[in-house]
């Protein structure tokens, strides 16, 4: 059987680049691992091409974000015209499954390890179900992930998931959506995977230096600190350097930072998310602590381990004068340059996007498509400034911040202290990362949702791919989630979760 996996890719910064960053979609090589040997596999990452439209395949899993999905179902749709059964999964699939089943030939809700082999087996078959839901998270299922198929494509190749999901539950974040939770993996099955995949690096001829260098791709590594530090000593003999995300809470204890160190971290990234404390206190973020910053990035610092961090604006909360403030924040903390500075979003599903789309008024943008929701397009009437005041403070703001003298200035506090440590590897990142983050928006940005700058990726159907106009129509326009008032539109107001305290389903609706 011809399995295809595609992370599907949509630009949001409207440029129609492929690129080869630090960190890459990961879902590839794990569902791949999960797959029998009687499946030929091919691992397709649409971050950094397209997939090869000349190929065919018998089955296809796709998996996308909600501001990717119009361009996940477009793809289905081109495969399915040419005799593929297509799956989709990820947090889209899990919380409006009712949205995406007229798209797919199956959806699948919740975790891989439990549900693709099954998928797999009724394909081929012929029995495949509308729907799988996974009856939870099984670490014992976990697989070695397939990496030789991307050990040459993927600047870190040797990427590793030890943790699922994430303690904390802020109400802004796509990972509340689906549900809060937080497995762990045995940390000696952690191991396993690291060596199988220097093992995998090996036979592939990768730079010696990439099999040393990991990257976790948890959204959360030290949400238990217990099993944290566990996993800190079990790297240390390794002799590996690795980075991860980890929460405030993590970067604001040094006797940890000197653990982690010690055993081979040398970079994390944080979402400080806000100095405002208005907006902290209403995304539900308690672990993060604005009057630290300034002391936790310095103390990380001189223990040799570089953050990385990222920012949000909130339509809400946020004013003119505080957008402008950015840069002195920025500069008294010692963060200087962030790797971004996006939207408040309220991501379909989450909290957040309850409250706004349950407000008597509307708080969002006419028009808003379904791509826009991806932080980096503004979709919240702002509440503290006019329309064009709030975007035009974010343009020049944007401008100061991602200036090169100001992220040249950000090297030259960053260097000295990162080298006093001896950290050449947090130094080297730190320059890469420099090097790689700008702000120069294509022209035509409007930064607004229903005018934005439409993403450029496209999908060569021919007219025999359609049945009729209609069907056309309906697969290459954008997805709508508020009408012409701003209101958001009824099929986005019913939504599942996925996970709860009891793994059973659980159906949200909005009044």
């Amino acid at each position: 059987m011809r399995v295809a996996i595609i992370s599907v890719f949509t630009d949001y910064h409207r440029k129609g680049q492929h690129h080869r960053g630090g960190l890459q979609p990961q879902i590839g090589p794990l569902i791949a691992g999960l797959l029998p040997d009687w499946c030929d596999v091919e691992i397709v990452n649409d971050t950094w091409d397209d997939p090869d439209w000349s190929k065919s395949y018998d089955l296809v899993f796709l998996s996308c974000v909600h501001a990717d999905w119009d361009r996940a179902r477009q793809i289905s749709h081109y495969y399915r015209r040419r005799g593929a059964r297509t799956v989709l999964g990820g947090g889209m699939a899990g919380t409006y499954a009712h949205l995406c089943a007229p798209y797919f030939d199956a959806v699948v809700i919740g975790d891989p390890e439990d549900t693709v082999q099954r998928v797999v087996e009724d394909a081929r078959d012929n029995r495949l179900q509308p729907v799988y839901r996974s009856a939870g998270y099984f670490a014992d299922l976990v697989p070695v992930p397939r990496i030789a198929p991307v050990a040459r494509k993927q600047v870190f190749p040797l990427s590793v998931e030890a943790t699922r999901g994430c303690p904390y539950a802020c109400d802004f974040c796509a990972l509340t959506a689906v549900g809060t939770r937080h497995a762990l993996r045995p940390v000696h099955t952690v191991v396993r995977d690291i060596l199988a995949g220097q093992a995998a690096l090996r036979d592939a001829k990768v730079a010696g230096w990439k099999q040393r260098l990991i990257v976790f791709y948890d959204n959360n590594l030290a949400g238990n600190l217990k099993w944290f530090r566990e996993l800190c000593l079990a790297l240390k003999p390794l002799g590996v350097l690795w980075g991860a995300c980890l929460t405030f809470n993590v970067i604001a204890n040094r006797e940890l930072l000197k653990l982690m160190y010690d055993c081979g971290c040398r970079a994390v990234f944080v979402g400080l998310e806000t100095f405002n404390p208005a907006t902290l206190a209403d995304i539900t973020k308690p672990q993060n602590n604005i009057g630290k910053i300034a002391q936790a990035i310095a103390q990380s610092r001189d223990e040799g381990i570089l953050v990385i961090a990222g920012l949000i604006v909130s339509p809400i909360h946020d004013d003119e004068a505080y957008i402008r403030s950015l840069p002195d924040h920025l500069d008294a903390c010692g963060l200087h340059v962030p790797s971004f500075v996006s939207f408040e979003t309220p991501i379909p599903g989450t909290p957040f996007f309850d409250r706004m789309a349950g407000s008597e008024r509307p708080m969002f943008l006419p028009n808003a498509n379904l791509y826009d929701f991806s932080a980096y397009t503004l979709v919240l009437q702002p509440q503290k400034a006019p329309l064009d005041r709030f975007l035009k403070a974010y343009d020049e703001t944007m401008r100061h911040i991602y200036a090169p003298s100001h992220r040249l200035a950000k090297l030259a506090d960053d260097l000295p202290r990162l080298l006093r440590r001896g950290s050449w590897t947090a130094a080297a990142l730190d320059v890469g990362d420099m090097w790689a983050t700008r702000f120069d928006p294509v022209p035509g940005r409007t930064f607004m949702a229903g005018t934005d700058t439409p993403p450029p990726e496209t999908v060569p159907f021919s007219r025999d791919d359609f049945d009729c106009e209609a069907q056309q129509l309906d697969l290459c326009s954008p997805t709508l989630v508020t009408d012409e008032d701003g209101r958001v539109l009824p099929g986005w107001r019913h939504h599942d979760k996925v996970f709860n305290v009891n793994t059973l389903r659980k159906t949200t609706v909005i009044a």
